[in-house]
């Protein structure tokens, strides 16, 4: 039998599968390394910086606060299940008790829930030095919130527009707020269409996530020129396709095994780990030389063109007009007061007079 073997292994020697193998091998590793992204390059630490991010106790979110813990942040997690984040940061924290880390329930889909956690972070904190709305969802079927408007739209865009308008008088008390906007290479697909964005009619699943992605990176860049006269940036950042990030629960291949046997090793090949899906939004979070760096769409750690109509000003106009009229609050009013606060007696008279919070 030894000598079969010998003869065997000999005979695969001298044959052209070892370099097969070894192009093949090449090839996949070329395809992960080219796919994996840029790592960010900043070692700098944020001792002391209070950091609040959406949707962190998977994929993405998950990785970023534990990169930026690790770089001694006072990191607040906002997230709807608190048992979850509560078991998943016991562990870090046992790691090292000097880690800072603080968990808040936050529903970004419900805007009672953003108000009463906006008013927390206003009560209990001096200060936001980065807010990184990174939580969102795809792949959902229609469905209407609490307040009457499309889930998808909600919790990707207009929860964060909310959210963010409510923490800029804390943003504005940092040396450099940053806002972090976690887009999507979908929104270049994106269509808004402003009398119709719950999409009621002929609504997809996919479309609406690329609208809902495609607002966000407007508003970001909008929001940007309206803060330019404050010390807060604004940016948006496209992670890239990350696998593990939970997105992928809603599809109709979800239930199926077989399928997801056959899925898994392109998936495995031409997506990100979330920890390189996260590189990109802590470079913008840490990094010194991005402190003036604002309204910018960036993508591998480097700034890149977003999709055309992300620099339409006027549909940015009307898109900031008719988000402000969703979520019933006066965001120009807000940014003034930052910008001019003897102008304002109340910094945090933000609605029409019935929804102050």
């Amino acid at each position: 039998m030894y000598d079969i073997f010998t003869d065997d292994f000999e005979t695969f020697i001298n044959s052209w599968w070892p370099y097969i193998l070894s192009i093949c091998i090449s090839i996949i590793y070329a395809i992960r390394f080219y796919v994996g992204g840029v790592d960010c390059v900043s070692r700098n630490r944020i001792d002391d910086k209070i950091i609040i991010i959406t949707g962190s106790t998977s994929g993405i979110g998950l990785e970023t606060a534990k990169d930026l813990i690790s770089r001694g942040g006072h990191v607040i997690l906002a997230v709807r299940n608190i048992d979850k984040a509560n078991k998943i940061f016991e562990g870090i924290k046992k790691k090292n008790e000097k880690f800072k880390i603080s968990v808040i329930q936050l529903d970004i889909s419900d805007f009672f829930s953003i108000q009463s956690f906006a008013k927390r972070i206003i009560e209990e904190y001096e200060k936001i030095d980065v807010l990184i709305n990174n939580a969102a969802v795809i792949f959902q079927p229609f469905q209407k919130t609490a307040e009457g408007n499309e889930l998808t739209l909600v919790t990707n865009y207009l929860g964060p527009f909310l959210l963010t308008h409510l923490l800029l008088p804390l943003l504005n008390k940092s040396t450099n707020g940053r806002i972090i906007n976690v887009s999507a290479v979908a929104h270049f697909t994106g269509k808004l269409k402003l009398d119709n964005l719950n999409m009621e009619k002929n609504f997809n699943e996919k479309d609406a996530f690329a609208q809902s992605k495609l607002a966000l990176t407007i508003f970001t860049r909008y929001l940007a020129s309206l803060l330019s006269k404050t010390k807060i940036t604004c940016n948006s950042v496209c992670p890239g396709l990350v696998r593990g990030t939970g997105h992928l629960r809603n599809i109709f291949l979800n239930g199926n095994k077989w399928s997801k046997i056959y899925l898994w090793p392109w998936i495995w090949l031409f997506l990100k780990t979330p920890k390189q899906g996260s590189q990109n939004i802590v470079y913008l979070a840490v990094e010194p030389s991005l402190s003036d760096i604002t309204g910018c769409y960036f993508s591998d750690c480097e700034i890149k063109n977003p999709a055309e109509n992300v620099k339409d000003v006027k549909l940015a106009q009307a898109l900031y007009s008719r988000s402000c009229s969703i979520v019933n609050i006066n965001g120009k009013k807000l940014i003034d007061s930052l910008i001019c606060p003897e102008k304002s007696n109340n910094n945090h008279d933000l609605g029409d007079g019935d929804n102050d919070f």
